[in-house]
């Protein structure tokens, strides 16, 4: 019987516990003192262990003639407990899976700073997105001609236009003047009697990603996460209808 210690184990069942039941099947009723005969554990250890074997299920007891004689409960009972560890551990493994998907829900922030890290928003702006994607632009730059000539990749625009990008512009009436209209280009602008817009800094919204730069400083924030992604585009179009 001695056996089938290992398959008690595995239901969390100690191996003392699991030798106990199992001489409990081989020898049926039996007293504290066959037990210990049987399985050579002291008292001390029985009187420790049968608590839980009868609390568990596995056990059972009787009283004859003031004696006490416990008996085995139905190798069913070994079912039963591997049924509840399995959906136990399933509980278990859901809460793990829960605690990584908060993990992974967490946003990964890239600081930088220098120009080519400008150049790779830009770049990552369009590689990051499929054909006829859609993205969002504040943007209040001081010198368009400046910026797109040191901080657009030359291929920048050819590899936007291949992919048909959609975009939406909020920017300064200031810039809006050598802006090109554009059949895949929604534009709006901020009135000069709200703010003159030239802070030098452009926020776009893409593809779960939102990209901060200051192009004063030469710094570039790019923050991955779609929650934050969906709630700056529902502000943007909030701010967006409101410029019609």
């Amino acid at each position: 019987m001695r056996k089938f210690i290992p398959l008690l184990e595995w239901i969390w069942l100690p191996k003392n516990s699991a030798l106990i039941y199992l001489t409990l099947l081989e020898h049926w009723k039996s007293t504290i003192s066959d037990l210990t005969n049987f399985t050579s554990l002291h008292r001390v250890q029985l009187y420790r262990l049968l608590p839980y074997l009868l609390e568990s299920g596995f056990v059972f007891v009787s009283v004859k003639w003031k004696k006490k004689y416990y008996s085995p409960a139905s190798p069913s009972k070994i079912n039963e407990a591997y049924k509840e560890m399995e959906e136990r551990n399933k509980w278990n493994i859901n809460q793990l899976l829960e605690k990584y998907s908060n993990l992974d829900k967490k946003p990964n922030v890239i600081y930088n700073q220098w120009a080519k890290w400008i150049r790779n928003i830009f770049n990552d702006i369009v590689d990051s997105q499929n054909k006829w994607d859609i993205f969002y632009r504040i943007t209040s730059e001081t010198d368009v001609e400046k910026i797109n000539q040191q901080y657009l990749p030359k291929d920048y625009r050819e590899k936007r236009d291949k992919k048909e990008l959609e975009r939406y512009v909020i920017m300064s009436s200031h810039a809006a003047i050598i802006k090109k209209p554009r059949l895949e280009r929604e534009l709006r602008i901020i009135p000069k009697n709200i703010d003159d817009f030239q802070d030098n800094i452009f926020m776009t919204i893409y593809a779960n990603k939102v990209a901060f730069v200051d192009f004063n400083t030469e710094t570039s924030i790019l923050i991955e996460n779609k929650d934050i992604a969906d709630f700056q585009k529902k502000l943007f179009k909030l701010l967006f209808k409101s410029l019609k």
